[in-house]
């Protein structure tokens, strides 16, 4: 058995276990059998030893046999122990792990002294195994470690090759040569079709796609001598899996599970010369059986030939497609590199104009880009992964004249490609703009209260608000208030980032500016007071580049019921505690902090006749609370205090000093719908 040294990440820990210094030469490692596993994980012991046995004999049976002492150990949720041991080179070892009944996954990870990883557990189980092969001697690390649960785990070695079920049934058809293992992986040719059984196979890894379990597999190794599309496919007796890695074991590039059915699974990816490593396993546990598994590659263009051969993308004529049976011949700065099959489009630009790229790609993850040169990744201008959702993608941007390249791809995040069916349009609009409905101030949209639709696209870059919009183009409406109101809009849904503001008296006039907010969906927009008079609301862009459409929420209230309430408000009393429920009352003031404060509230009237420090503290007992100070009762814009959490979501307290005069306390609530029983202490003292 190794020298073993044992550290816990969590918690000083060390293993229970002797540790001799002498390390034995395994002569061949397999794989661990998968029924020794399942046997040993189903005792039901509450200690280690019953399932220790259960799996030392039916190891014993496969014809593999321990080496070396015992390492235990205890270890609690995220803490690792890290075993070093001396490998020879040209042999391979096991290393295997048993978690307590307190433990529901562990990880085993063989490393160099460089920290190059070797072998990993791929389960997630209460036991895990590893399997590493080194071509040099050395001084190695095994990581133990408790991903998940906590309590005592147990570390064995193993040795030895059992009987493993051979590829190669039936005429016709290659057999492939191997144990079909990581160790010993079997070959199979591009254009080869081999037949197998995985009943007794081993059961070391678990692909992305597969659910927890200990399905036996076979692991099949080919070469890519050349830049090419390679379909796998898989049809099974049973309910089977396919996954692809680089390094046998780990490195995963592409997992399926079922296309189209259970019986069969499909891969197909575009890949680089290289050894790849392709396993065939189950779905679930147990999972094993006949199957017939085929390698076919395909060769690809060259990046030039299908650049030269995209076909045109014509603006505003939506274009339907699938890169479904495309390859990856082109990369981008987003959507995890978007080494995905992807198509692409020529796109030609006359005058210096807006660019609006749309795509919807309802059964994958899609992704859209644009170069200026197609097969140069450094003159890409702009990308886009996700626009509210997986499934759409929309780029925005100022172009030059010129001729660009548009690329409808999907996201590859490591361990999955993603490619479908799309639909892609593109809008093309003059950089002056002066086309948008309520482009100008004197022809505004007219008034509308509810749902505000707009589009910016269009629109001419006419004004600027206090708070943004230099540059970006920008639509009006007219507003006429007839009694002192209070203006809320917010964006629903928006494809750019912009801002919102009120002027008064002459709408292009930037000195009439009343009030100025930021407009972004689910971001808090603008909220003011107004009083009589005729106003334009603008909704503006960012910058240049920020434009689109977009659906505002636009609310204007009349404050004469709301100043009769806080007219008759209730008096506080300093140094009096205030016992009352905010559950049946309306969310009728909002504030700067505790998300938003949009949950029902009550509001007490404080007055001053002197300056004065104010210090109030409200205490909850069954939600999170929030506290906030007005000088307006009815203005958001006049709050002086806000907060929501002091020392814990059950206490809310502000203190500050107020001139003279009379405020308003709101005692409110942590977002939407938080509300229930408090009580309320307000203390003033001479600063």
């Amino acid at each position: 058995m190794p020298h073993i040294v044992s550290r816990s990440s969590t918690s000083a820990r060390r293993s229970s276990s002797p540790r001799p210094r002498s390390v034995a030469s395994f002569p061949v490692w397999l794989a661990v059998g998968t029924a020794g596993l399942a046997l040993g994980c189903h005792t039901g012991g509450a200690g280690l030893e019953p399932r220790y046995v259960a799996v030392h004999n039916a190891m014993t049976a496969m014809g593999l046999a321990q080496t070396g002492a015992i390492s235990e150990g205890r270890l609690e949720e995220g803490g690792e122990a890290r075993l070093e041991v001396e490998l020879g080179a040209g042999q391979c070892y096991t290393f295997m792990a048993l978690g307590g009944s307190g433990t529901r996954d562990m990880g085993v990870q063989v490393l160099s002294e460089a920290g190059e990883e070797l072998g990993r557990d791929l389960t997630h189980d209460r036991q895990a195994a590893a399997q590493a092969c080194p071509e040099r001697a050395g001084v190695y690390q095994v990581v133990v470690t408790m991903n998940e649960g906590h309590g005592t785990y147990l570390v064995t070695s193993w040795s030895g090759a059992p009987a493993v079920a051979r590829a190669g049934r039936g005429g016709g058809h290659g057999q492939g040569s191997g144990q079909g293992s990581c160790a010993d992986p079997q070959s199979i040719a591009l254009g080869e079709t081999v037949r197998g059984n995985t009943t007794g196979g081993p059961s070391m890894m678990q692909g992305s796609c597969v659910q927890s379990g200990n399905s036996p597999e076979h692991v099949y190794a080919f070469t890519v001598t050349e830049r090419a599309m390679v379909d796998i496919a898989l049809e099974s007796s049973f309910d089977g899996a396919l996954y692809l890695m680089t390094a046998c074991g780990t490195n995963e590039l592409a997992c399926n599970d079922d296309n189209p059915d259970t019986a069969h699974s499909r891969l197909r990816v575009t890949l680089d010369p290289g050894t790849y490593y392709v396993a065939v396993d189950g779905y679930g546990s147990p999972s094993q059986g006949d199957y017939s598994l085929s390698v076919q590659a395909q060769s690809m263009q060259s990046v030039a030939q299908v650049c030269s051969a995209a076909p045109p993308l014509t603006p505003g004529v939506p274009v339907r497609g699938d890169t479904s049976g495309s390859a990856d011949y082109f990369q981008a700065t987003c959507a995890g590199g978007a080494h995905s099959p992807d198509n692409v489009y020529r796109l030609s630009v006359a005058q210096p104009s807006r660019l609006r790229l749309r795509q919807s790609t309802p059964g994958h993850d899609g992704a859209i880009y644009v170069r200026s040169a197609c097969d140069a990744a450094a003159s890409e201008v702009m990308c886009n992964d996700d626009h509210g959702t997986t499934a759409a993608s929309m780029v925005t941007g100022v172009l030059q004249p010129g001729e660009y390249f548009v690329f409808s791809d999907g996201y590859s995040g490591g361990q999955s490609q993603a490619a479908g069916s799309y639909e892609l349009v593109a809008d093309l609009a003059p950089l002056t703009g002066g086309q948008a409905n309520g482009d100008t101030c004197a022809s505004p949209l007219p008034q509308q209260v509810g749902n505000l639709a707009v589009d910016t696209f269009q629109a001419s870059d006419d004004m600027a608000g206090s708070c943004g919009g230099q540059g970006a183009p920008d639509v009006v409406m007219a507003l006429n208030v007839t009694a002192r109101s209070r203006l809320r809009v917010n964006a629903l849904n928006s494809e750019f980032n912009g801002v919102v503001y009120v002027r008064g008296g002459q709408c292009a006039v930037a000195t009439g500016e009343v009030a100025c907010g930021q407009l972004a969906a689910g971001a808090q927009g603008l909220d003011t007071v107004l009083a009589p008079g005729t106003y334009h609301l603008v909704i503006d862009g960012a910058d240049a580049s920020s434009f689109g459409q977009a659906d505002l929420d636009v609310q204007l209230e009349d404050l004469a019921a709301m100043e009769r309430m806080c007219r008759t408000a209730a008096r506080i009393t300093p140094g009096r505690t205030i016992n009352g429920t905010t559950v049946g009352e309306s969310d009728n003031f909002q504030a700067t902090c505790a998300g938003n404060a949009a949950s029902p509230d009550r509001v007490y009237q404080l007055r001053l006749t002197r300056r004065m420090t104010v210090r109030a503290h409200m205490t909850t007992t069954d939600f999170d609370g929030a506290l906030h100070i007005r000088r307006d009762c009815a203005d958001a814009t006049t709050e002086v205090a806000c907060n929501d959490d002091f020392e814990g979501q059950r206490q809310s307290m502000v203190e500050t000093t107020l001139d003279a005069g009379t405020y308003f306390i709101i005692v409110d609530g942590f977002s939407r719908n938080n509300a229930g029983s408090y009580s309320l202490r307000v203390d003033t003292t001479r600063p």
